[in-house]
């Protein structure tokens, strides 16, 4: 096996060496004649040097790992206290049975749900934030390659979470014709998860940006309410539930960011004629 590792990592390398000689014009590497000026071969030379730092730093820019912001752990421990916060509530109310029907008396006025309040779309719309900032100059803190990892990461924990939670404790919605599986909210989840990742890509542009997708977040949760589809309870655990998984996901990323940096680890894909494959090389 580590026969094979080597001559596979050999074997990668290689390719992706040639792979990069090939992306450079020819025109890069002009042939200096032996009749040539010295100012001429030192200034090609120079542009030759430049040109070709320049072409590696773009065909590598898009899979490069970023060493994290210093003590990351603590940075998504502070920002885990308010959703457990909101799990600690939602599971009390959850226990005071008489309290809970109370304040779902008091606010599911659109039971009958005679005004749309479009939770369905709205759970996904922080993800126009997400499009429409670019458009300003705004581009989010991770690249497309590792970006799209986390989004899957943090939709497939919550929702396997909120799945698990749902078909275990079978409870009872506050509209008795539906189905027993309304803990947690997965709408409120979903919502959450979408802002916490526009919190995590954009938030540093702008405070308001984060305001901006965890309201709409919030409003998903108040319409399951209101729509009398889900107690409150539901929705304050769903909401911890998303920000907690998304939490989890970019921590882990994180740990292989500082992995990777920190013993000089590369690690990406590279597309050639016919195939492609994956380049790995530790350095000592």
């Amino acid at each position: 096996m580590l026969f094979l590792f080597c001559f596979l990592h050999s074997g990668f390398a290689q390719t992706v060496v040639e792979e990069i000689d090939s992306l450079l014009p020819e025109k890069l590497c002009p042939d200096v004649s032996t009749d040539s000026t010295d100012n001429l071969a030192v200034s090609g030379n120079s542009k030759k040097s430049v040109d070709y730092n320049a072409t590696l730093r773009q065909y590598s820019n898009w899979y490069s790992f970023e060493r994290p912001d210093a003590l990351y752990a603590k940075k998504y421990l502070r920002q885990s206290i308010a959703p457990l916060a909101a799990a600690a509530l939602g599971l009390g109310i959850l226990g005071m049975s008489d309290f809970k029907v109370q304040l779902q008396e008091s606010l599911n006025w659109n039971k009958d749900m005679q005004v749309p309040m479009f939770e369905d779309q709205i759970r996904y719309a922080p993800y126009a934030i997400g499009l429409i900032l670019p458009l300003f100059g705004k581009y989010p803190k991770h690249k497309l390659l590792h970006l799209l990892p986390l989004v899957t990461g943090s939709y497939l924990l919550s929702d396997g979470v909120v799945h698990q939670l749902k078909e275990h404790t079978a409870m009872a919605r506050p509209n008795p014709l539906l189905e027993h599986n309304a803990f947690p909210s997965q709408h409120t989840a979903m919502a959450f998860v979408a802002a916490t990742i526009i919190h995590h890509e954009f938030g540093d542009y702008s405070p308001w940006i984060s305001v901006s997708g965890y309201t709409l977040a919030t409003w998903v949760a108040y319409s399951r309410v209101a729509k009398n589809y889900h107690w409150t309870s539901d929705v304050l655990v769903g909401a911890a539930i998303g920000t907690l998984s998304t939490h989890l996901v970019y921590l882990s990323y994180d740990f292989l960011s500082d992995l990777f940096t920190k013993n000089n680890m590369t690690f990406y894909p590279y597309l050639i004629e016919g195939g492609g494959g994956v380049y790995l090389s530790l350095s000592f």
